[in-house]
């Protein structure tokens, strides 16, 4: 959502519990380097920054020190307040005019639930007069950039984390043009769902589950690893299993629904850092007929050795080509 050229930079992802980094000095990924620091309770909540001073001593003291100041920084828009909307523009507006014609008609013909947008336009097919809007409220992402200037850091890019997804899975190999598919990233109290077919994002859904992330423990070996106390693992596990169930009630939504039964999800991929992902993929495999694809560490690994699957998500917005 801005740019700014240069090829080395940093890409942030900041959770409720963790932060996390990816370094790249160059345009090689086998240079790229990750980073992990989780954070204290209560500084964001729900991808609001609730402590911008603790906020800020993390990405001066820690974040900067990782990339090296003036660095380019890339965040993510929080999947809270992401909205995905269709529009139709006229035949001769060029896709590199379609953002300027958004904002001519936003109030007139487009309309947003929110004042002073960020957005950014997405047309999967040129010529057919239809492209896609995304839309969110500025105030979490210009806290953020505020936070990146006071710490050095100069802002590229605000992306949004299922076009990261896709654009990692594309870099993988992992779609093709003809199929439908429902991407689910699982966080440890968040569910970010999209589902992409024949090259065109066309559903978002972004979902909050409650756990006490203060019954969640964490270890540092390699990487930071979460655990929830084992005499309540049963009970996240309900949890789980209603979101799994939602993935269900939504792939019946895109298909009779939005589709009238003439086009169904092919597969589902699932990612993310929730340490029961392979608990997940066990319980679609098996309460569900369509064909599961996991991005563990084995299939990240065969294109970006040095991460693991969590920081699947980052890749992609590292992996940006900015004009």
């Amino acid at each position: 959502m801005f740019t700014k050229k240069k090829k080395s930079h940093v890409s942030i992802e900041i959770k409720d519990y963790i932060l996390r980094a990816i370094v790249a000095k160059g345009a090689d990924p086998s240079q790229w380097k990750g980073y992990e620091l989780p954070l204290v309770q209560g500084m964001v909540e729900g991808s609001v920054i609730h402590d911008e001073m603790e906020l800020f001593d993390v990405m001066k003291n820690d974040v900067a020190k990782w990339a090296g100041k003036k660095q380019n920084a890339r965040i993510f828009v929080p999947d809270t307040s992401v909205l995905l909307k269709s529009f139709e523009h006229p035949d001769d507006i060029e896709w590199h005019e379609l953002k300027g014609y958004v904002e001519m008609e936003l109030g007139q013909s487009i309309h947003l639930p929110f004042q002073d947008p960020l957005i950014d336009v997405y047309d999967p097919k040129p010529s057919d007069g239809q492209a896609m809007l995304f839309a969110a409220p500025s105030e979490e992402v210009t806290k953020m950039i505020g936070l990146l200037l006071d710490a050095s850091l100069e802002p590229q890019v605000a992306d949004i984390r299922a076009l990261c997804n896709i654009r990692l899975l594309d870099h993988l190999q992992l779609i093709k043009d003809n199929r439908t598919y429902l991407i689910a990233d699982w966080s440890i109290n968040e569910l970010s769902i999209s589902i992409f077919s024949n090259g065109q994002l066309e559903f978002l859904r972004y979902q909050s589950f409650d756990t006490d992330l203060s019954e969640w423990k964490f270890e540092e070996k390699e990487e930071f690893s979460f655990a929830y106390r084992l005499d309540a693992e049963d009970d996240y596990r309900i949890i789980l299993t209603d979101q799994m169930l939602e993935i269900d009630r939504i792939m019946n939504f895109f298909k009779f629904s939005l589709h009238k039964g003439e086009k169904s999800v092919d597969e589902i991929i699932i990612l993310g850092d929730n340490p029961l992902l392979p608990t997940i993929e066990e319980f679609l495999e098996n309460n569900f007929m369509t064909p599961i694809i996991m991005l563990n560490d084995s299939v990240i690994q065969k294109s970006f050795p040095q991460f693991s699957e969590k920081f699947a998500s980052l890749i992609g917005l590292a992996l940006k080509e900015v004009n």
